[in-house]
């Protein structure tokens, strides 16, 4: 069932989508400050493994040297090059590709060529910039600004079921990137609301769940929907007979948690799915998806080559599921970018996690101490919501 009982106001004006102004609140109020999925210890599993990505320009590069994760700018401290233009590679001792300044697992200088030519050096000074870092089961954490609050406040009541779905008895199957254009919060709109499923899917999910066997729940910093899901038809029957002979209750319900403002989680009988949605610019997203695959040291070798072939089919079909959304996010832009407009919009109760999602954005933003005016915001009185 859905928690509002009537239908609810769109809280944010198309500007809010498209302005310069206000991204640039978004990102000093609450993106620098939040944690984000930066890797998996999956991504880094040798000693010496790194991954480099880039979040809100931040470039990244994430180090297991001695199966500790640790994050640095991409910046060498001699004349700030990237250290590594490579999306992933080993190196027991992090180098620089232009001039070859060598840093240890903590980031302190170890080697400099021809050291003596920096003659006098000061011992301790030049280091790469460490950032906060912590896991949550499999997934890597980093904090691209200081903020007080641990990963596990941020992630609030879903960490424990974050932890347990993303734990060492799950295999990471892919990491799948995909930047669009359009701006991240309606890529993460989109994600809230089966209102869509009828018309964008109808060739892979069918028609949306009827409303009693939707379950939605709207925290403080988080908000989560469950409902029936799978693969439908015949393929989703032998599926679930094939986890019924392999000891696993196959569970048809599917459920999305978004924990504000970037990630995400859906969890599945024998696939979970990471999402981050990471702004890149006004218009620009860069839309991640990591899948897991249940695994367990119970079963024999066939066993689990079995479960990894079930999830990477279910994967498959969730990729299709997927493009679809994909395809049209750039013309819901365009509709957004349009000079003017029909109305102030409106949402659905089926809506109402975008609702409490957009009630959360306008907060953070407002409590910069800039404000939020009219330009931004419709006439809608938030009162109208669920608190």
């Amino acid at each position: 069932m859905f928690v509002s009982e009537t239908h609810l106001p769109q809280l944010l004006s198309t500007a809010a989508y498209t302005d310069r102004e206000w991204f640039d609140r978004e990102k000093r109020r609450f993106l620098l400050p939040a944690w984000h999925l930066a890797a998996t210890t999956d991504e880094i599993r040798r000693p010496g493994d790194f991954v480099t990505t880039t979040i809100l320009d931040h470039p990244l590069i994430i180090h297991n040297a001695d199966g500790q994760p640790r994050c640095f700018i991409n910046s060498c401290a001699h004349r700030f090059a990237q250290l590594t233009q490579e999306r992933c590679g080993n190196q027991c001792r992090l180098k620089c590709q232009y001039h070859g300044w060598e840093y240890d697992h903590d980031g302190a200088t170890r080697r400099i060529p021809d050291a003596p030519a920096f003659k006098p050096l000061e011992k301790g000074r030049f280091g790469l910039v460490q950032l906060n870092t912590s896991t949550c089961g499999k997934l890597i954490f980093v904090q691209l600004q200081p903020s007080g609050n641990s990963l596990a406040s941020f992630l609030g009541p879903l960490r424990g079921l974050i932890a347990e779905a993303c734990s060492s008895e799950h295999r990471q199957l892919c990491s799948w990137s995909r930047v669009v254009d359009a701006n991240w919060k309606l890529v993460v709109e989109n994600t809230l609301e089966s209102y869509h499923v009828t018309e964008i899917h109808r060739r892979t999910l069918g028609t949306m769940p009827d409303e009693p066997a939707c379950h939605h729940q709207l925290r403080d910093h988080s908000s989560s929907f469950a409902a029936p899901g799978g693969i439908p038809g015949t393929v989703g029957f032998i599926h679930r007979q094939i986890l019924t002979s392999l000891g696993k209750t196959p569970s048809r319900q599917y459920e999305h948690h978004l924990v504000l403002p970037t990630f995400s989680l859906s969890v599945m009988a024998d696939l979970v799915v990471a999402w981050t949605c990471e702004p890149i610019d006004v218009q620009r997203t860069r839309l991640t998806l990591r899948g897991f695959s249940v695994q367990s040291t119970k079963f024999a070798p066939f066993r689990h080559r079995l479960l990894t072939s079930i999830a990477k089919n279910h994967l498959a079909f969730w990729s299709r599921v997927w493009a679809e959304d994909i395809n049209l996010y750039p013309a819901v832009q365009a509709g957004v970018n349009a000079p003017l407009q029909p109305g102030s919009g409106l949402l659905s109760r089926r809506e109402e996690r975008v609702h409490h999602f957009q009630k959360w954005i306008a907060a953070q933003v407002a409590a910069s101490g800039n404000g939020i005016d009219s330009q931004h915001t419709t006439g809608w009185p938030a009162s109208r919501g669920p608190a």
